[in-house]
C-alpha cells in the first residue's frame, strides 16, 4: 500500500487518528502552524513545544503515542533528544528536517528514529507516515520512564536535567550529564567506552580518549576523591560502572 493510500484510509475514517497523542517539537512557527492544522484535522491531540530542553518534560507530562521531532532546536539538539527519548521509551519518533542529508538521516536512525521526513514533504504524506509508524508500533505504545534517580548520595531529576550530590547542586556539562544518566540507568552494569562514545557522541566518533577525559571531569565534580572514585568506577576490560552507594 502506498503512503497516499494509507493517508486515504485515515481520511475515510477506517483507521482514524482521533485521540492519538502527538508531541510536536518544532521551533519554526510557520511549519508548526501547518503541522498543527493537518494533525488536528486528522483528529490528533497535540502538545507543541519549541525548545529541545523542554521536550523531555513534555514527554513525561503528555505521554504521547508518537513524537515529531525537528533536528535544529534551541535548548537541545534534536538528534541528542532523539537518543535520550529512545533510551527511555519505545514511543515512535519521526524526525523532520529542512535538509536532504543522507549522513544526517543515517545518524537519526542510529539514534533511534523510526522515520525521517524532509520539510517540503506534503502534509498528507506526513500524516500517512504517522499512520505507518503507529501501525508498526502496535495499537498502543506505553511510555515507561522514570522521572528521576535517587540513592543515598546522588539525586537526578530527568525532567529538569538537575543533579545533586550529597545534598549539594552540581553543575554538570551536557556531556557529563549524559554520561552520568546512562550509567545510573544501568546501575552495577559496566558500559564499555565504545558504547558510551556511540550513545553520547554518535557513530562518527571513534576516540575513546573523549570518554576518558569527560569521565575524569565528571569524577572531579561528584567524587570525594577523584583519584579513588567510589561512584563512577572503572572495571578493567569491561568499562565504566555506576556503583550504587550503600544506604
Amino acid at each position: 500500500m502506498s503512503l497516499r493510500e494509507v493517508a486515504g484510509r485515515f481520511d475515510s475514517g477506517t483507521q482514524p487518528l482521533v485521540d492519538i497523542r502527538v508531541l510536536v517539537v518544532e521551533d519554526d512557527p510557520t511549519f508548526r502552524v501547518a503541522i498543527e492544522a493537518a494533525l488536528e484535522d486528522a483528529g490528533c491531540r497535540l502538545m507543541l513545544i519549541d525548545d529541545g530542553g523542554e521536550a523531555l518534560r513534555g514527554l513525561y507530562s503528555f505521554r504521547p503515542d508518537l513524537v515529531l521531532l525537528d533536528i535544529r532546536l534551541p535548548g537541545m539538539n534534536g538528534l541528542d533528544l532523539c537518543a535520550s527519548i529512545r533510551s527511555m521509551s519505545d514511543v515512535p519518533i519521526i524526525i523532520f528536517s529542512a535538509l536532504h542529508d543522507t549522513s544526517e538521516k543515517l545518524i537519526a536512525f542510529e539514534r533511534g528514529a523510526d522515520d525521517y521526513v524532509v520539510k517540503d514533504t506534503p502534509m498528507e504524506e506526513l500524516t500517512a507516515r504517522i499512520a505507518v509508524a503507529l501501525r508498526h508500533a502496535g495499537p498502543t505504545t506505553t511510555l515507561e520512564v522514570d522521572e528521576g534517580y535517587t540513592d543515598s548520595c546522588v539525586e537526578i531529576d530527568f525532567t529538569r536535567f538537575s543533579v545533586r550530590v550529597r545534598g549539594e547542586d552540581v553543575d554538570l556539562t551536557p556531556t557529563e550529564y549524559k554520561i552520568l544518566t546512562l550509567l545510573v540507568k544501568r546501575v552495577g552494569e559496566p558500559i564499555p567506552p565504545q558504547q558510551l562514545l556511540r550513545r553520547v557522541w554518535g557513530p562518527e566518533y571513534d576516540s575513546e580518549d573523549l570518554v576518558k577525559w569527560h569521565v575524569g571531569h565528571l569524577r572531579r565534580k561528584i567524587e570525594l576523591n577523584p583519584e579513588k572514585p567510589e561512584l563512577v568506577v572503572t572495571r578493567r576490560g569491561f568499562g565504566y560502572v555506576y556503583a550504587r552507594p550503600a544506604a
